[in-house]
């Protein structure tokens, strides 16, 4: 009976039930391998997505670094190519005003150099030790001449002769870099030369005839003590470059943002030297940009620095 119990599995009911046995592990063994294999495979899908994002992280970085150096080697290009051209517009013009220049002009010029002439001779007198009171009067008398030669060098220089405008007191502001007072002199004076004070800005007609030799004079004075930073000439040339008065205000330190317009406060503005480079002579007071609708001063912008 032993025996017969233990061959049951030989008969085709046993065999029947053994397959199903062997069937049910091998389904059990498969599940398993199954599992341990879509484990696998998800955890590898997550690295290759993590691969991918920062792959794709270090291709946008790298196209905008190339975005912006292009940019940055067409910016430059088109800054050589407009200093060049600007270069030339100013010998051009130069030599043109040297040409138109009025009798009293040159004379003034001539002044300027016999008083350079006169100045170095007094240099040049021997500087021993005084002995007598008739020397030190001398001395004096001498240092006074300087003194009034300097002074009318100064008003040859610095008075325009198209507008009759002293200059002399936008000289000593920025000479003390106070540059808001400076900033709202230069304002002032050349509204009062228009005589826009009550309007505040200048328009079309005004910005035309605006006489060169005070435009000439005003950023010789910025360009002069603020190093360079400051000037008409310098927005000139940052305007050559951006050509929108968005980006061209935004660069410059006058709108908060491109993707408004949002003009900061003239009180906001940076006086000193770390402002924007071209911050200074604050046009957009000027020619209203900072109170206007920006499509309709963008043609004015234009204008005022295309006659610079």
């Amino acid at each position: 009976m032993f025996k017969a119990a233990n061959d049951n599995w030989k008969t085709p009911l046993g065999y029947y039930e053994k397959a199903i046995e062997e069937l049910r592990r091998s389904r059990e063994e498969l599940q398993e391998i199954k599992g341990n294999s879509l484990h696998i495979f998800e955890s590898t899908i997550a690295n290759f997505q993590t691969d991918i994002k920062e792959l794709k992280s270090e291709i946008q970085t790298m196209q905008e670094r190339l975005a912006n150096t292009e940019e940055t080697a067409i910016e430059a290009q088109i800054t050589l190519a407009e200093t060049q051209k600007a270069s030339l517009a100013a010998q051009t013009e130069l030599q043109a005003l040297k040409e138109i220049m009025s009798d009293e002009q040159k004379s003034n010029y001539k002044i300027l150099e016999e008083l350079g002439e006169i100045k170095k001779q007094i240099s040049q007198l021997p500087s021993h030790s005084l002995e007598t009171d008739s020397e030190i009067s001398i001395l004096k008398s001498l240092s006074d001449v300087q003194l009034h030669l300097s002074q009318l060098a100064a008003e040859l220089t610095l008075v325009s002769h198209t507008s009759g405008i002293d200059y002399r007191k936008l000289q000593e502001l920025l000479a003390q870099q106070k540059w808001q007072d400076a900033d709202k002199e230069t304002y002032s004076t050349m509204l009062k030369i228009c005589e826009r004070e009550v309007e505040g800005f200048l328009d079309d007609g005004e910005i035309k005839k605006f006489p060169r030799h005070d435009l000439y004079i005003i950023n010789k004075l910025w360009l002069q003590y603020s190093e360079a930073r400051f000037g008409f000439s310098v927005q000139q040339r940052i305007w050559q470059v951006k050509k929108d008065c968005k980006r061209f205000a935004y660069k410059v330190g006058w709108l908060a943002s491109l993707t408004n317009n949002e003009w900061i406060k003239y009180e906001e503005y940076t006086f000193s030297l770390d402002a924007p480079k071209g911050h200074f002579p604050s046009i957009s007071r000027l020619v209203g940009l900072d109170s206007r609708n920006l499509r309709e001063v963008e043609h004015r912008v234009k204008i005022f620095l295309s006659r610079y």
